[in-house]
């Protein structure tokens, strides 16, 4: 497990002291994979660089593996930090070695024998699914190519932790997808935890447990994602929340339309019903779906559909009311 203790990162800047982490504290769960999100200067990144101890905190503390990591100095440090590894947005390969050469590197530098690091160079090639780019070098590579092996290097020292900064930001949605699912092996058939920094909430949705709202160095919610992504308590969160379900339904459309203008929610297993095809029938109304979405967040559906809802005055109202009871939410966003 990984604990934040009031955690504090305060720097000097034009002669003032700027709190990048203020006063932050939460678990991250052993096994877990657990996002970090927030908006540009939030604090994330410098929070997650306090685990591996590349930042020092100037109060609180970070527990990890049952050390407090501020007070790991040398060789102590060293050894701590053989078992966390790091992988970055724009990869950090060595270009001028090949594949096997940048994940070798990192056990070379652990003192590893000549045949133990061919075995497990192999095993990790492998693994990442990258075997026949052994002896190649990265600028042969593409981007998912290129965060496979840093990921193969970051597991090389048979890490317990993974700090991912930003893995999928320079990659496009096809790569990150399998990025994402190579994370997701990793944790499940390595047990590794894993701490994930993003600006992209698609991706906590897809492969995070856990996640944490950052906002100006604070904490500002941390839960449970589904949890989170359904039921923001904060402002700050519903806020960054809502730019992933940004629907915007062109006037041209709405200025043609009769009756109203419904948003509805869905969740857990009410998004599973039939709920419009069932009041079409029982209230005589006809549903015209404008825009919206259903995914799926820990395996749980969420579903967010805007719908004009037609027919006479007396069968719609009847209709809204007991959609009202069948979904999670229902607004009346516009009556046409």
């Amino acid at each position: 497990m990984i604990e934040f203790k009031n955690v504090e990162v305060s720097f000097k800047y034009k002669g003032q002291t700027v709190k990048a982490v203020d006063n932050v504290s939460f678990e991250i769960p052993e096994g877990s994979v657990f996002g970090i999100v927030g908006g540009s200067g939030a604090g994330k990144s410098t929070l997650l660089r306090t685990i591996n101890g590349l930042q020092s905190v100037s109060g609180g503390s970070v527990i990890s593996d049952g050390k407090d990591v501020a007070k790991l100095k040398g060789s102590a440090l060293r050894e701590y930090r053989k078992n966390v590894g790091m992988i970055f947005q724009h990869f950090n390969l060595a270009e001028s070695r090949t594949v096997y050469r940048n994940i070798a590197f990192t056990l070379e530098s652990a003192g590893w024998k000549k045949e133990d690091i061919d075995k497990r160079v192999t095993e990790l090639l492998e693994f990442v699914n990258l075997s026949d780019k052994r002896d190649t070098y990265p600028g042969k590579l593409s981007g998912g190519q290129k965060q496979r092996v840093a990921i193969a290097r970051a597991l090389a020292n048979n890490t317990k932790i993974l700090l991912c900064d930003e893995p999928t930001s320079a990659l496009d949605a096809e790569t990150t997808a399998s990025v994402l699912e190579l994370l997701k092996k990793v944790n499940s058939e390595l047990n590794v935890t894993i701490v994930i920094i993003t600006h992209e909430l698609d991706v906590v949705k897809n492969i995070c447990d856990r996640v944490a709202v950052m906002n100006s160095g604070k904490l500002e919610e941390l839960g449970d994602v589904y949890q989170v992504f359904t039921a923001p308590e904060s402002e700050f969160t519903e806020q960054l929340i809502s730019h992933t379900n940004d629907f915007t339904i062109p006037e041209y459309i709405t200025d043609d339309l009769d009756g109203e203008i419904i948003r509805l929610t869905y969740q857990g297993r009410k998004a599973k019903n039939p709920v419009l095809s069932e009041t079409a029938r029982e209230y005589n109304v006809n549903y015209n779906i404008l825009h919206g979405k259903i995914e799926y967040i820990g395996e749980k559906p969420l579903g967010i559909l805007y719908v004009n809802i037609i027919g006479d005055k007396d069968s719609r109202e009847a209709a809204i009311k007991a959609l009202e009871s069948k979904v999670e939410r229902l607004e009346v966003v516009a009556n046409a």
